[in-house]
């Protein structure tokens, strides 16, 4: 799911004139998919073309700490829910099968894209947390994250499988 995001940036990136190739990597910042170097290597009016480049296609993007941090809604996934499932993903399949609620849900697709992408350990170790944030959300009567049961389906085939989402 982020290798998609990832390729429609690249080009747009290495368009820009710049000292050497710039980085594009998973962010470590909660609320951003990608980070790029390319404050650090390029000049400030570049940067400024680049980022009005991806703000027209649905890019928001920020500074932080000489990295531009950049982060767009990840298009909803055609993922049918598997047959079976095991482990903490297949936990939170299950739960997100059962309650449909609409609570928002951005932050937990960004993590779920972004765990998905990095493998099977960091992706059953965020499923955990949120297997147990689901449980405490249900015990209170509060709404769970639907919209992102389909991102859960993608990375759950993905990592059993033996692909990349």
């Amino acid at each position: 799911m982020l290798r998609e995001l990832r390729m429609q940036l690249r080009p747009l990136l290495e368009a820009v004139p710049a000292q050497r190739k710039p980085a594009l990597r998973r962010s470590d910042a909660p609320d951003a998919l990608l980070a790029t170097d390319l404050p650090l290597i390029a000049s400030p009016d570049a940067v400024a073309a680049f980022r009005a480049n991806v703000a027209r296609l649905g890019w928001h993007t920020a500074l932080r700490n000489g990295w531009l941090i950049l982060d767009a809604p990840v298009p909803a996934p055609d993922a049918p829910i598997p047959a079976s499932f095991t482990g903490e993903c297949g936990c939170c399949i299950s739960l997100l099968m059962r309650h449909k609620e609409a609570a928002p849900a951005q932050d937990v697709i960004r993590a779920i894209v972004k765990a998905a992408e990095a493998g099977p350990i960091p992706l059953e170790r965020l499923c955990k947390q949120l297997h147990v944030e689901f449980a405490a959300r249900l015990r209170q009567h509060a709404p769970l994250p639907g919209d992102a049961l389909p991102y859960f389906c993608v990375a759950y085939r993905a990592i059993h499988k033996g692909g990349t989402p």
